[in-house]
C-alpha cells in the first residue's frame, strides 16, 4: 500500500497518554484510539491516520526488541510514502527510545518524526463512559507535535519544547514540564555528520535483540575498590559499559582501576563516560577525569545515559559498535 506523503501518521504505543483506571494503564488500541480519532478530527485541521502497531504498553516495560519494532515500522511506513510521523509512547523510556530512533533513522533526510507523551491521561482516569480530561497535557502536546512536524528530523515535544530526539532527559517525575534537551530553535546551520554504512544487516530477531546488555555503573563517594570489583565481575555477555562519573566525568585514578578498564578494552567490552549532572556532559577539564581515555575509556561527550544507551543500542544492533563508529558517527542534532 502506497502511504500520502502530505498526510500525518500516528503510532499508539501506550503510556500515561492512553492510560485510564486505578492505577493507571494503557487502554488497548481498539479502545482508545477511536476516541483519540474522533478528537482529532474535531480539533485538527491536518488529516492524521493511525499506523497499525502491536506494542501497547507502559514504557517502563519497553525493550531493546520493542526499540527495533519502531524503527521497522517507521523505517517500512517511509519507504511507502510517510514523511510526517508522531509516536506516542510513555515517559518514563521516551528519552531512551528517542535516542535510538534519532540514530537509526539519521539516513532519512526528509523525515519528521516528533516523539511525544503525556505526564496526565488523555482521559479522566476514573470516568466513565470515558471523558476527554480538559485539564492533561496530553492534548496539547499531541496538537503542538502535529504543528511542529514543519520540521525536519527526529524531535521531541513536550510542554510547548521542541528538542532534538537524540539527548533529551526526564528531569521530573510529575511535572508537566518533565523533559529537558536541546530545541531545535537553537539550530541555525546543521552539524557534518556522518552515515551509517548501508549494507548493514540489521538484527532483527527479538529474542536476539532482548539479549543485548548495556550495563550502567552510577559512581558514589565509595572506595575506589568497589568499582574495581564491580568492573571485574563485568561477563562476556554485557555488550557495553556505561560509567555514570562525577562533574565533568571525574573518577578516581588507581592502578588497579587501570588494569580493569584495559582488561574491557581488551575484550572489547566498550565503556563509555558520562556525568550524572544532567546537563553539560563530560570534557578532559579535569586531571581527575581526562587520564581515563588514555586506558580505552570513550567519552559521553554532551550526551546523557539515555543518549548514550540509545546510540550504544543502534551501534549494537546494525553490526556497527567500535570505537571509530562511537567517535565518527553522529545523529543530526545541532
Amino acid at each position: 500500500m502506497i502511504l500520502d506523503s502530505n498526510l500525518v501518521y500516528l503510532i499508539y504505543a501506550g503510556g500515561t497518554f492512553g492510560s485510564h483506571g486505578t492505577p493507571l494503564k494503557p487502554l488497548p488500541s481498539p479502545v482508545f484510539l477511536p476516541i483519540l480519532q474522533e478528537l482529532i478530527n474535531k480539533k485538527i485541521t491536518n488529516k492524521v491516520m493511525v499506523l497499525d502497531n502491536d506494542i501497547v504498553k507502559d514504557s517502563s516495560a519497553l525493550t531493546p526488541s520493542d526499540f527495533v519494532h519502531f524503527y521497522q515500522l517507521i523505517k517500512n511506513a517511509y519507504q511507502k510514502g510517510l514523511r510526517r510521523c508522531v509516536l506516542l509512547t510513555g515517559t518514563d523510556s521516551l528519552s531512551f527510545v528517542s535516542a535510538f530512533l534519532a540514530n537509526a533513522l539519521v539516513d532519512l533526510p526528509d523525515l519528521s518524526l516528533i516523539i511525544t507523551g503525556a505526564m496526565q491521561p488523555l482521559l479522566i482516569s476514573d470516568a466513565l463512559p470515558y471523558v476527554i480530561n480538559d485539564d492533561s497535557d496530553a492534548w496539547q502536546n499531541l496538537s503542538n507535535s502535529i504543528a511542529n512536524l514543519t520540521n525536519v528530523g527526529v524531535m521531541v515535544h513536550f510542554f510547548g519544547q521542541t528538542f532534538w530526539a537524540n539527548n533529551t532527559q526526564k528531569l521530573h517525575s510529575h511535572d508537566n514540564n518533565a523533559f529537558v534537551g536541546t530545541p531545535i530553535q537553537q539550530s541555525t546551520t546543521p552539524k557534518v555528520y556522518s552515515y551509517p554504512p548501508t549494507h548493514h544487516a540489521i538484527l532483527t530477531n527479538p529474542e536476539k535483540i532482548d539479549a543485548i546488555n548495556i550495563r550502567a555503573i552510577y559512581l558514589l563517594p565509595n572506595n575506589p575498590n568497589h568499582l574495581i570489583h564491580e568492573l571485574s565481575t563485568i561477563e562476556h555477555n554485557v555488550d557495553a559499559v556505561i560509567l555514570i562519573a562525577f562533574g565533568a566525568g571525574n573518577i578516581t585514578k588507581t592502578d588497579k582501576l587501570i588494569a580493569q578498564l584495559e582488561n574491557l578494552y581488551q575484550r572489547q567490552i566498550p565503556v563509555i563516560c558520562t556525568s550524572m549532572c544532567m546537563l553539560g556532559g563530560v570534557s578532559t577539564t579535569y586531571q581527575a577525569g581526562s587520564w581515563q581515555y588514555q586506558h580505552g575509556v570513550l567519552s559521553g561527550g554532551e550526551l546523557g545515559v539515555a543518549g548514550i544507551y540509545g546510540k550504544l543500542l543502534w551501534l549494537i544492533v546494525s553490526g556497527n559498535l567500535n570505537a571509530s563508529a562511537w567517535n565518527g558517527y553522529e545523529s543530526p542534532s545541532i
